[in-house]
């Protein structure tokens, strides 16, 4: 439930703003500004989420899990009052960016805090039920905007920033009572509180001798002494070392960047320019359409809850792309042959293969996106790998945010054949390259990518199939301790 707040918080702040944007108190308190400034107000967040993911890349392996996640909610706490008593744009603007850093810490964070304080057996499933909650946060802002939209005092204004105080609070109420990551602790020679923390998460009454506490115990002791103590603060993120540390970062900030180019934001963009344009229906039938993608958002998510730790992560995620490739293979059809005037008939079923789009996205990329970059990074270096991902996340948004409205002005239809194109080559991607994790500890995950060799083609059974042998991991631990040790007695010659 506290990862969960967190991700209600990232899916309400993800969608408040544009309501807010066109409130008449809004517009005759700041002098109805221009539609690149409202267009610059909305994304700085982005921006701001981008800075909070690298703070948690130099601060987090200092910080830890929980502490992390407490100074983000305090941060956007900060954040939401500077929103709420702005008298000047500018004043906004630093709220925004404010509210940004703190959530760009929190989705840095809390994937992973989750990941490895959860059994492997249903990980996926924890994980995708924040994000199916995260779809909660969406559908209380898109009606949280529907109810005030021709409310005229601020009101208006205040109300739906200031609700994000309240899932704030709940996160940092919630996390202040919960155990901080016991690989975190670990990692930082905690040993005893990590076994308090071991045996508090596997409950009926465990002891230090039970048969999973032993097992996790030691196998992150042997992930620990996989990676290696030599390097600097950098020295393990840009190289491979003996658990291919760049290339596991490059796989999970892949995953990150795959799926702003497959068009989710580029649709929950247009979708009310569309509902207004061509079925001309109001603006508040608009916003009451658009509410109703948070409601699909909450429906859909159900199924890789169900499924995730069944199915696999990838046939989701190649599967869904490419039913997303054939739905905007479809919306650019309509797109091409609708009247010029806008037609109803054109309108609404555009408008349904845009919902199918979003329900498969749903079904797959949302909540995987978050899921599986967590599980890939390796222990030595999970937070700086993560913030390295969520920043490209928060950047890639920012860039479709501000090139969408552009490329349907100048190339209308064909923008929707690019990502139809996008969506083709990610499938194909995911398919060939990507290994799967389903029900693996991350230290075995770690030990499937120590291998000399990971390969590089169709992997079906992904590290499910391809575990490395027990006794073939001793050995190369003994060769990494050599290796070290031959490194180390050279330097001091």
């Amino acid at each position: 439930m506290a990862a969960s707040s967190g991700f209600i918080l990232f899916g309400y702040d993800n969608a408040i703003f544009g309501g807010i944007l066109v409130l008449p108190w809004f517009l005759e308190t700041y002098n109805h500004p221009g539609s690149d400034i409202l267009g610059t107000v909305s994304s700085l967040y982005n921006v701001g989420c981008a800075a909070g993911s690298i703070l948690a890349f130099f601060l987090g392996g200092q910080l830890g899990r929980k502490k992390s996640i407490l100074y983000g909610s305090a941060i956007a706490a900060v954040g939401v009052v500077i929103q709420c008593t702005a008298e000047k744009l500018s004043q906004l603007l630093v709220g925004r960016i404010v509210t940004g850093v703190g959530v760009g810490i929190l989705t840095s964070t809390v994937g992973l805090w989750q990941a490895e304080t959860t059994p492997p057996r249903i990980r996926g499933m924890f994980m995708c039920l924040e994000l199916m909650l995260g779809g909660c946060g969406l559908v209380i802002a898109f009606y949280t905007n529907y109810g005030f939209h021709s409310d005229t005092s601020r009101t208006a204004f205040v109300f739906p920033l200031a609700l994000q105080t309240v899932f704030i609070a709940i996160i940092g109420i919630l996390v202040a009572m919960l155990p901080e990551s016991p690989y975190w602790l670990l990692k930082n020679d905690r040993p005893e509180e990590a076994l308090k923390v071991i045996l508090r998460l596997e409950g009926h009454g465990a002891t230090r001798d039970h048969p999973r506490v032993r097992q996790q115990l030691l196998e992150i002791s042997e992930a620990r002494q996989l990676e290696g103590t030599e390097g600097g603060f950098f020295s393990g993120v840009f190289v491979n070392g003996p658990t291919q540390n760049f290339k596991r970062i490059c796989f999970g900030t892949g995953i990150m960047i795959m799926h702003q180019l497959n068009g989710i934001n580029s649709v929950t963009y247009y979708v009310p320019t569309l509902v207004t344009t061509f079925i001309h229906a109001s603006h508040s039938t608009a916003l009451w359409v658009s509410g109703l993608f948070g409601v699909v958002c909450v429906v859909f998510c159900i199924f890789p809850v169900l499924w995730v730790d069944k199915v696999g992560r990838r046939p989701f995620l190649w599967a869904g792309s490419a039913g997303q490739c054939i739905c905007f293979a479809i919306i650019a059809a309509l797109f091409a042959t609708a009247p010029k005037g806008g037609s109803s008939t054109y309108g609404i079923v555009t408008l349904v293969f845009l919902f199918l789009y979003y329900a498969i996205n749903i079904t797959s990329w949302f909540p995987i996106t978050w899921l599986y970059p967590a599980e890939l990074m390796p222990l030595k270096i999970r937070e700086k790998g993560m913030g390295i991902a969520v920043f490209f996340y928060w950047m890639f948004q920012f860039m479709i945010v501000e090139i969408t409205p552009i490329a349907l002005t100048n190339i209308g239809y064909r923008f929707y054949i690019i990502l139809c194109v996008f969506n083709a080559v990610i499938a194909a991607i995911i398919f060939f390259l990507y290994p799967e994790t389903k029900l693996k500890s991350l230290e075995e995950i770690d030990f499937f990518f120590a291998k000399a060799e990971v390969p590089v083609g169709i992997d079906k059974t992904g590290i499910e199939g391809e575990m490395v042998p027990k006794r073939d991991m001793e050995i190369h631990l003994e060769n990494v301790h050599h290796n070290n040790g031959h490194t180390a007695s050279t330097r001091s010659n």
